[in-house]
């Protein structure tokens, strides 16, 4: 498989990270996505919204939105990442689905902004309110990690998978402190531990 990407991409990272727990051999293709690499007519063919994760299999097919990309795998290698049991998976599908939605936009938005001098008159007039809604969303994981080890559960699932990218991160834009989330620095550090672990950095 190829997995087109752009390095310092949470989005990219959660399907590297979990091609590293399950074992799965992946090629990275970098594309400088500040560079406007993924609207080339070639890049488009793959995935015609000219964004990066596209996951590339082995027959040629291609696959866009790094959460389906996550089902996918997580569907095609049977794991305790996405269990049988009905409610239990759909507590992961609520992971990956607000993860999208209350998640990403506010933590990862705000570090590309600030770190990638993406920053504009408009993005500047938005950005408090990203901010307010991303420690909501801290705060809500951490009150979730009160109670058990991982967001699912007290074992690991694909909604970890999904979460760790752009949370282990969010300090990088200098919108948020982690160590005013003691249940995440913590949840982070196991998951660091883990054998099979690779940094954003690894290719």
């Amino acid at each position: 498989m190829i997995l087109h990407d752009f390095l310092p991409s949470g989005n990219g990272y959660k399907i590297r990270l979990l091609c590293a727990c399950l074992g799965l051999k992946v090629t990275l293709k970098q594309y400088d996505i500040t560079k406007g690499e993924t609207h080339t007519e070639s890049f488009l063919a793959m995935n015609p919204n000219g964004k990066i994760p596209v996951l590339e299999l082995d027959d040629g097919q291609c696959l866009s939105e790094s959460n389906a990309v996550l089902l996918y795998l997580a569907e095609q290698h049977p794991s305790s990442l996405l269990p049988s049991d009905p409610i239990h998976r759909a507590e992961i599908y609520k992971w990956l689905f607000w993860e999208q939605y209350s998640h990403e936009p506010n933590i990862a938005s705000p570090r590309f902004w600030l770190t990638h001098n993406a920053m504009t008159e408009l993005k500047k007039q938005m950005l408090p309110d990203r901010i307010e809604q991303g420690r909501a969303a801290l705060t809500l994981m951490d009150e979730a990690l009160a109670k058990q080890a991982f967001l699912a559960g007290n074992t690991m699932t694909l909604a970890d998978i999904c979460l760790f990218p752009y949370t282990h991160v969010a300090e990088e834009g200098g919108s948020y402190q982690l160590s005013e989330y003691p249940n995440i620095q913590r949840w982070i550090k196991d998951i660091e531990a883990l054998d099979w672990f690779i940094p954003i950095t690894q290719a």
